[in-house]
């Protein structure tokens, strides 16, 4: 006979075994899931580990790097100090530039004034050298002429010395000849004055004692009257002017004679 509460029996095994397997796959897949993540908690400490030395060298690296960016500041400030100092200087460099741009603009312009007086005196070196040729041709025409000249003043001393010569000797024969010329000029008469009797005047001889008549010019001065006469004395004759007062004064000439002044006395 068959049981009726085997179909029970069977259902509550197999359900029993349902959970028995389920209760397996479960903590089969618990497993799974702690080995997972076992796995995965030893790749993520081996990352940490990892990343931790990373990030000791990251510290260590950026320590360094601080201490780079600490020089880097340093010469960055260095830098701008010296491009500060640039900067002044380049613009010292530009006044002075400046400076010497109008330097440059004063020196073109004494330069070509420079250049402008140095023409004109290219120019007046031309015309000092012309002149200088037309002096040196007329020193040379002079030297010639003052050669001339020293030949004709050698010529003229000799002339000189020669014209002195006989000069001395004219002058020795006229001092021979001055008496003879004195005598030669001395009107050949004597005078005398006789006073007339009665008291009528005086009267004034003039003897020629030359071997010709002699023609003489009497200018007569009486006072306030005065009286000239022209008489030809004879050849060893005389002449007589008679009334004639004392203080009267007479003048005798004759053509190649000395004159005759008398007072009558």
């Amino acid at each position: 006979m068959n049981d009726p509460k085997a179909p029970h029996r069977e259902k509550a095994k197999r359900a029993g075994a349902f959970a028995l397997l389920g209760a397996l796959a479960a903590c089969l897949l618990i497993v799974i899931i702690v080995l997972v993540l076992g796995v995965k908690l030893h790749r993520r400490n081996a990352q940490l580990a990892a990343t931790s030395a990373q990030l000791g060298q990251t510290k260590s690296d950026l320590a360094g790097a601080q201490t780079d960016l600490a020089k880097a500041k340093s010469q960055a400030a260095d830098l701008q100090s010296q491009l500060d100092q640039a900067k002044s200087q380049a613009a010292e460099l530009k006044t002075q530039a400046d400076q010497a741009k109008a330097a440059s603009t004063d020196l073109q312009g004494q330069l070509d004034k420079s250049k402008a007086q140095t023409a004109d005196l290219q120019t007046q070196l031309g015309q000092s050298k012309a002149q200088t040729a037309d002096l040196q041709s007329q020193l040379t025409q002079a030297n010639a002429g003052a050669s001339r000249l020293l030949t004709q003043l050698d010529q003229d001393k000799i002339q000189s010395i020669d014209m002195q010569a006989r000069l001395r000797k004219a002058e020795g024969d006229l001092a021979q000849l001055q008496p003879m010329l004195l005598k030669a000029r001395h009107m050949p008469v004597t005078t005398s004055f006789d006073k007339e009797h009665r008291g009528h005047g005086v009267t004034l001889h003039i003897n020629n004692l030359a071997d010709q008549p002699l023609t003489v010019n009497l200018s007569i001065n009486s006072g306030a009257n005065a009286r000239k006469q022209t008489n030809v004395i004879g050849r060893a004759g005389t002449l007589n002017i008679d009334k004639l007062s004392e203080g009267d004064s007479v003048a005798i000439a004759s053509d190649g004679y000395d004159s005759l002044n008398l007072v009558v006395q």
